[in-house]
C-alpha cells in the first residue's frame, strides 16, 4: 500500500487534503456544516480518484458535490427534493459508464447510501445512514489503492460512531 502512496505522490497528496476534510464532517454538530466538510471532501477526492485512474471515483464524488450542493436547502426548502432527486439517475448512469468491477460496485453501493443520508434533513439519521455508508468506500479505497481515502474512511466512521453515542442534543438535529 505504501509503494502505491509513493508511485502517485501528486494524487495521493490531493487525497491527503480530501483525508482532512473527511475526517473532519463528522465533528460538525449542525447538518450544513457536515454537508460543506462533505462538498470539499468530494472536489479533492475526484481529483484524487481521477489522477489514480479510478473513474467511477472520480465521477461518483463530482456527482456527490452537486448532490450537497442541492442537499443543503433541503430542510428549509421542500420543493429542493425534486432536485436533490433529480441527481439519482446520473449516478446511475456515471456508474456503467465508468464501470470497473468490483471497486465501481463498492462506490455505487457507497454513494448510494451517502444519497439517502444526505436526503435527511436530521442530524442523527444522517449519522446513522452515514455509517453504513463508510464502510463501501472504504472497500473501494481498499480496491483502488487510496490509502487517503481508507484513511479517511476509518476515522470519519470512528468520529461518526462517537458523535452518535455522545449525550443527544435535540437542538442541533435540524437545518438551521
Amino acid at each position: 500500500m505504501i509503494d502505491a502512496f509513493l508511485a502517485a505522490p501528486l494524487a495521493q497528496g490531493i487525497g491527503l487534503a480530501g483525508t482532512a476534510c473527511g475526517m473532519s464532517w463528522p465533528l460538525f454538530r449542525s447538518r450544513l456544516g457536515m454537508l460543506l466538510a462533505q462538498f470539499a471532501t468530494n472536489l479533492f477526492f475526484a481529483l484524487h480518484y481521477g489522477l489514480l485512474g479510478a473513474e467511477t471515483g472520480c465521477a461518483m464524488n463530482l456527482l456527490a458535490a452537486a448532490q450537497v450542493a442541492a442537499a443543503v436547502p433541503l430542510g428549509t426548502r421542500p420543493g429542493f427534493r425534486l432536485v436533490y432527486l433529480a441527481v439519482l439517475p446520473f449516478i446511475v448512469a456515471g456508474v456503467v459508464l465508468t464501470w470497473e468491477g468490483l471497486p465501481s460496485l463498492f462506490a455505487a453501493m457507497g454513494f448510494g447510501v451517502v444519497s439517502l443520508a444526505r436526503y435527511q434533513t436530521a442530524v442523527r439519521p444522517f449519522r446513522l445512514i452515514m455509517a453504513v455508508a463508510l464502510p463501501c468506500w472504504f472497500a473501494h479505497n481498499l480496491m483502488v489503492g487510496s490509502l487517503p481515502g481508507m484513511l479517511s474512511d476509518v476515522v470519519g466512521m470512528t468520529l461518526n460512531l462517537a458523535m452518535l453515542v455522545r449525550p443527544h442534543r435535540p437542538a442541533m438535529e435540524t437545518a438551521p
